[in-house]
């Protein structure tokens, strides 16, 4: 039996116009999906429930609900780049190198799945303060990378970069998904078909 408001619904709308509106409202979103998405960092609101604080008392440590998310990835972003960059400086040769830096990367995104969607799946820009962070590893991935392709480096360095990222977020979205290979067997046999 239909509940309530489907019952309310349908002896209010004929059929007709029922259906001109579930091919509009079908449409209408197909439209939307055509614009990335909004990936959004907690509220301002659920953070300061999470602390036991009113919303206010953030407002004395944050000037805004911006500055707040800003340094929230400003951290999460430092703290990837230096789990990259320690896994790097224990490995040894070209190929153990890459192997390194893309497990690195994807144990840190699986691990961190909600901050790596806003870093990586989210369209904005990224601000001056987490690009201080960035270039040193950028330089030292494009540097690796020559082992790929000793002539376009930084265009391997790239590739290999959305590899990486391809295996950390289908892997964080697509939970129920049976691989076949654990996410590091995915990454040593993509470094080693890359580099032989």
């Amino acid at each position: 039996m239909p509940i309530y408001h489907e019952q309310v619904f349908n002896s209010c709308v004929p059929k007709l116009e029922d259906r001109d509106l579930r091919a509009k409202l079908l449409s209408t979103a197909i439209e939307m999906l055509a614009e990335p998405q909004v990936v959004a960092v907690p509220s301002l609101r659920s953070i300061a429930r999470a602390c036991d604080v009113v919303p206010s008392a953030v407002y004395w440590h944050f000037p805004s609900e911006a500055v707040l998310r800003s340094a929230v990835l400003d951290a999460e972003y430092a703290d990837m780049v230096d789990a990259v960059e320690k896994s790097i400086a224990a490995a040894d040769g070209p190929e153990a190198l890459l192997i390194a830096a893309g497990r690195a990367y994807i144990e840190w995104g699986l691990s961190h799945p909600g901050a790596y969607q806003l870093l990586f799946e989210s369209a904005d820009e990224l601000p001056e303060t987490r690009a201080e962070n960035g270039p040193r590893l950028q330089s030292r991935i494009v540097e690796l990378a020559a082992a790929v392709d000793p002539a376009m480096p930084f265009s391997a360095a790239l590739m290999l970069w959305s590899v990486w990222h391809g295996i950390t977020s289908l892997r964080i979205h697509k939970t129920d998904w049976d691989w076949g290979m654990t996410s590091d067997e995915a990454n040593e046999r993509l470094i080693r078909a890359l580099t032989s």
